[in-house]
């Protein structure tokens, strides 16, 4: 059986390697099949490998404007080498290693054993993070890397350079098509060459060498390599675009949402007002009723007091019966507030009812107008943190807004597409 071998340099998106972002190629139902073999900070990476080298560079340094605070920084910004380096191997193509297939679990173990003899191999490649992806159409391996020169002259005595990092595991320029990196990238396939065979699979070498390539030959290829690159570059930017767009849409669409939910909040806020202001009328007007009926049973009680002074009534005996004797007037008198009292205690009893109902009823109101004003303290503050949130909402969109125009103004507009760039790449092969 015979497979080919593919080593490419990679952009280096750490994010689309650890899946923090899913590009379209992904099948992400099977991204939990990836195999990770390792994940390091690359910002711990660089105080392990240059923090002390760092600290003796600043040391000698007597002009401040020399110093390098941050060594990170310091590459970022500068043109000469890259923060990290991105190898991506491969065994076959989508065709003959395809994921989910017994020859994808061989590459598998394959890619697994390699990349713990690539460490052994490579003294002067710090790597600090790598993958397997088993969720695109063929198992490939992510190698991400820092390189490290030691013992160096000038600058950091421990610095970040991947020509001199390979010269010192000896592969050194030959010519301009012999750099040290195709040294090395040649290399490592013959050693990934020698993992397969140990599992019965020869190296399918399909013999596209550069130096059997006629001048006219290699142009065009050199040409086409950069229309690709210029076709994944308008594609990234496209991807930027509508990237900028979903997060402006997301976040209105999130404004909206709270928008109709203060207005649904307003309106039952206004509902119980009316509400509370119903009751509180029909509480005024039932307190005026029970003052109402409380006036009445004071008229009556005073008419009880005077019927009581119906005792100071003077008598008299008759000489023969000893029954008793009022004089005419008075008899009148007495007949009279004997009808009221009747009529009276019957209009008191009925009052006393009624009074009893009202002061049910009243309390009732009281209750449930306090009910109501729960509700509304409770419908109030939902409604102003719905107001809190929305000015948070728009405070966050406008300070977006000017993070991109910051971005712009200061030039940095390429960086953050370099930076964007990788996880939108779509490799082919895979």
């Amino acid at each position: 059986m015979k497979k080919t071998i593919s080593i490419r340099i990679g952009k280096g998106s750490i994010s689309h390697n650890n899946r923090k972002f899913v590009a379209k190629n992904v099948d992400e139902k099977r991204v939990k099949d990836n195999v990770i073999l390792c994940c390091e900070n690359l910002k711990d990476v660089y105080d392990d490998l240059f923090g002390v080298a760092l600290a003796e560079y600043n040391s000698k340094q007597k002009r401040k404007d020399r110093r390098i605070e941050n060594y990170l920084d310091h590459i970022e910004n500068g043109k000469q080498e890259k923060p990290f380096y991105e190898l991506i191997f491969q065994i076959g193509n989508k065709d003959d290693t395809p994921c989910g297939t017994h020859d994808a679990e061989v590459a598998t173990d394959i890619l697994r054993e390699y990349y713990t003899e690539f460490l052994e191999r490579n003294p002067h490649i710090r790597v600090f993070n790598a993958v397997i992806h088993l969720d695109e159409a063929t198992p490939h391996l992510h190698v991400d890397f820092v390189p490290f020169a030691t013992g160096q002259s000038r600058g950091l005595s421990t610095r970040n350079s991947l020509s001199k990092a390979l010269e010192q595991q000896g592969f050194s320029a030959k010519t301009n098509l012999e750099t040290p990196a195709k040294q090395w990238t040649d290399f490592e396939k013959q050693r990934l060459a020698v993992v397969m065979l140990k599992r019965g699979i020869e190296w399918e070498q399909l013999g596209t060498h550069n130096e059997h390539l006629s001048v006219l030959d290699f142009k065009k290829q050199e040409r086409e390599k950069e229309v690709k690159k210029l076709d994944g570059e308008i594609s990234s930017k496209e991807l930027i675009l509508e990237w900028r767009q979903q997060a402006v849409t997301e976040a209105e669409a999130i404004i909206d949402k709270i928008d109709d939910e203060y207005q649904e909040k307003s309106s039952a806020i206004e509902r119980l007002d009316s509400e509370i202001s119903e009751k509180e009328n029909s509480k005024a007007k039932t307190e005026a009723v029970l003052s109402e009926k409380q006036a009445i049973l004071g008229e009556c009680i005073q008419k009880v007091v005077k019927i009581n002074s119906i005792d100071h009534i003077e008598t008299g005996k008759t000489i023969f019966g000893g029954k008793v004797t009022v004089a005419e007037d008075d008899y009148e008198k007495l007949t009279d507030l004997a009808k009221k009292q009747i009529a009276d205690e019957g209009k008191e009893h009925k009052l006393t009812e009624e009074n009893v109902e009202l002061k049910k009823e009243n309390d009732a109101l009281l209750g449930e107008n306090e009910t109501l004003r729960e509700k509304v303290r409770a419908a109030r503050t939902l409604q102003n943190s719905f107001s809190a949130l929305q000015r948070e909402l728009e405070s966050w969109k406008q300070r977006y807004k000017k993070v991109i125009e910051f971005i712009e103004n200061l030039g940095l507009k390429d960086k953050l597409e370099k930076f964007l760039h990788p996880v939108t790449q779509v490799k082919r092969g895979r």
